[in-house]
């Protein structure tokens, strides 16, 4: 497995959780009311991130060379 990029996949949990909130953030007692395709924000923000990181920033703050 090559090495993956940490600060990407920090990132990526953080985004992940984020959108989580936003996603089930509705008025006390209802339920909330969101088109299927805006779940699929999800994992497709998820997968962007991390190779967003890995293959065009490719700067780590977790692992950075002394």
């Amino acid at each position: 497995m090559k090495h993956r990029n940490v600060t990407g996949i920090v990132v990526a949990i953080i985004y992940c959780i984020i959108i989580y909130i936003f996603l089930t953030d509705s008025p006390l007692g209802e339920a909330p009311n969101n088109p299927r395709w805006v779940y699929l924000l999800l994992p497709l923000g998820a997968i962007a991130i991390t190779s967003l990181f890995d293959y065009v920033i490719k700067f780590d703050f977790f692992r950075m060379k002394k």
